[in-house]
């Protein structure tokens, strides 16, 4: 009897899911950093949070003229609570742009693929499902601030209070992990298998990384270079499984909530 090849299809799906992966993060980072050079609000780069003032000169050096803004494609919402269909979906793309930029890299740290237990796309799509109702939140958040008054155009939260209050409330989300949690063992070694094991990790982040992600509100929606620096202490929140690194970080969102109120 002739026997059929064993052909590695664990490898091959390991594989496409791991271009997945990383096609996720490059649309998340091309997409923000389209939303910066394509910004049509007056005023400068400058402004939109600690870091942004190089992007002011490459816009220059592409567009001319970094005050004028005079591109004629945006992908922000507006700057105003007055919103249509249109603006709503921008912010929505924006957000899950942000978790497939600053999100998906967590997940070449954990749920680690294997031969025997590789990812899949499904188990991919899972992790991300799992981020839409923080998007949907977060897109309503924005759009009250707006409403409000409360961001400038340039998506900076721009009432000391409220940004106080957001790192107090996060530092005392860390304290709370470091003192009550359990240390943090996943069984992640299946590997995202399924849409399931997919929605379960990215649940388990959530808790994790999600008040991370509120800080963007702090230092400015369309600042990039804020979300690198964000990126990096995600993916090493969630590769170190420390809860001492919990603590690090309430402290440091404490230090900063004390200097901002001071100023």
């Amino acid at each position: 009897m002739t026997t059929l090849p064993d052909i590695p299809i664990g490898i091959h799906a390991g594989r496409q899911s791991d271009r997945l992966i990383f096609a996720l993060i490059a649309l998340g980072w091309i997409y923000a950093l389209a939303q910066v050079l394509t910004l049509d609000t007056p005023g400068s780069l400058a402004q939109a949070g600690p870091g942004m003032a190089v992007f002011a000169h490459i816009k220059a050096q592409l567009f001319g003229d970094p005050f004028a803004f005079e591109t004629a494609l945006s992908f922000c919402a507006a700057s105003t609570g007055n919103w249509g269909v249109l603006d709503i979906l921008k912010a929505a793309a924006m957000w899950l742009g942000m978790i497939c930029a600053m999100m998906v890299p967590v997940l070449l740290v954990r749920g680690q693929s294997s031969a025997r237990n590789p990812h899949t796309c499904s188990g991919v799509a899972g992790y991300v499902a799992a981020w839409l109702p923080f998007c949907a939140v977060t897109v309503g958040v924005q759009w009250a601030l707006q409403n409000a008054d409360l961001l400038s155009a340039h998506a900076l939260l721009r009432h000391d209070g409220l940004s106080v209050a957001i790192l107090l409330g996060i530092a005392c989300l860390y304290f709370g992990r470091y003192v009550f949690a359990a240390k943090q063992i996943d069984n992640d070694a299946e590997g995202l298998t399924s849409f399931r094991a997919g929605l379960a990790l990215g649940r388990r982040c959530l808790p994790c990384c999600g008040p991370l992600m509120l800080i963007m509100f702090v230092i400015g929606l369309m600042n990039v270079v804020g979300m690198l620096v964000l990126t990096g202490l995600m993916v090493l929140l969630m590769a170190a499984r420390s809860k001492e690194l919990s603590l690090v970080l309430s402290v440091g969102a404490l230090l900063w909530a004390v200097l901002l109120a001071a100023v």
